[in-house]
């Protein structure tokens, strides 16, 4: 899968080149999320990129309101009940808050898993949610 960054030079003419997200610099996760580092692409409170290392599977926690997509390689979704998924390739998340505990992500594959995490804020007060 390709990525590129889109941005204007220092005339303002737009400039396309090559974007290496897997370069990007990530922090490991602490306790049983070694091996799952995020980086943030922007605004904290739009794009979130997570890498899983090959073969790592971290423990259950709880999930914040968002969008997610699959980006590279594999991940498998297991809900703390009910049967698992294997995302692959552009595979797309709806994810709604649930308590902690009650979902996890691991990587089956040989390869790093890039997983884009897109955050949804709560509408404002007065707004009805979206269903």
């Amino acid at each position: 899968m390709a990525q590129y960054r889109l941005s204007a030079n220092d005339r303002g003419k737009s400039v396309l080149e090559p974007l290496a997200l897997v370069e990007s610099p990530f922090e490991n996760g602490p306790g049983e999320f070694k091996g799952v580092g995020g980086v943030v692409l922007g605004s904290a409170t739009r794009v979130m990129l997570m890498r899983f290392e090959s073969g790592s599977h971290p423990g259950f926690h709880r999930a914040i309101p968002a969008f997610a997509v699959l980006l590279e390689g594999a991940l498998v979704l297991t809900p703390a009940e009910g049967s698992e998924v294997l995302l692959q390739p552009g595979d797309a998340v709806r994810i709604e808050p649930m308590a902690r505990g009650t979902w996890r992500l691991g990587n089956p594959g040989a390869v790093d898993a890039l997983f884009a995490v897109i955050p949804m804020p709560p509408p404002p007060s007065g707004e009805p949610s979206e269903g």
